[in-house]
């Protein structure tokens, strides 16, 4: 009798360290632009071009001024759950024949996801407190670094993603299970209306076919973070 796969724990896929970076340059952001609020001038810049130069001025107010702040904290915990969500659905699957094939494809997709995680909150960081350097001339040197960071982190962000989904290519040719009967992973009985899974029993948060646990409280976070991301990023550009 073959051993059955170890249940993983998501311990096993997160960095302390790492993590504690991320909340740094998260919540950062928030306490520097507070201690500079009061400085900045009536009309700030809010939407730049390629170039750097700025094409959407808005009025100095809590929204305009902490938005990129805001945008940033959304996107951290969109990525977070969809970590954990992952997390879920492979862990479901460790005890199946292909095993071994979820596992590898766990460590690839959680080290994609931090990869992400940190290029973007880099970005989202220096875009943030961008407003100071723009709008004070004794930063002006900062603000052209902060571009290129800005940029960087972008570039790195592409090419990580490039190599992880090139290596997750990889893994599926050589190690792609062969066809078996998948048990069922959930429970068909909590499906309501066809479409809606709603299971109190179950924490997963992701489910295969009918993408979310509705019964989850997280999910619902999840989806106001969803729906939070485009109105942060186009509300100006829309009321200008």
């Amino acid at each position: 009798m073959s051993a059955e796969p170890p249940v993983t724990r998501f311990r096993d896929h997160t960095n302390i360290a790492l993590e504690f970076f991320i909340v740094a340059l998260t919540l950062l952001p928030f306490l520097i632009l507070s201690y500079f609020y009061a400085s900045l001038p009536e009309q700030i810049p809010e939407y730049l071009n390629l170039r750097g130069d700025v094409v959407v001025w808005g009025r100095k107010n809590l929204f305009t001024v902490f938005r990129l702040a805001l945008m940033g904290l959304d996107l951290q915990l969109l990525a977070f759950f969809m970590k954990y969500g992952l997390w879920q659905r492979y862990v479901a699957r460790l005890s199946q024949p292909a095993g071994r094939f979820a596992s590898e494809t766990l460590r690839l997709m959680a080290g994609l996801t931090d990869w992400l995680r940190v290029m973007a909150g880099i970005k989202l960081f220096v875009s943030a407190i961008e407003v100071i350097f723009l709008t004070n001339e004794r930063f002006g040197l900062l603000a052209t670094a902060a571009r290129a960071i800005s940029w960087v982190s972008s570039i790195l962000g592409i090419v990580g993603a490039v190599v992880y989904f090139s290596r997750a290519l990889r893994l599926k040719r050589r190690m792609s299970p062969e066809p078996v009967e998948a048990k069922q992973l959930v429970d068909p009985t909590r499906v309501r209306g066809g479409i809606f899974y709603y299971n109190s029993a179950d924490s997963s948060l992701f489910v295969d076919r009918y993408l979310f646990n509705f019964a989850n409280l997280w999910t619902y976070v999840f989806l106001l973070c969803l729906l939070g991301l485009p109105f942060l990023m186009f509300l100006p550009a829309l009321t200008s």
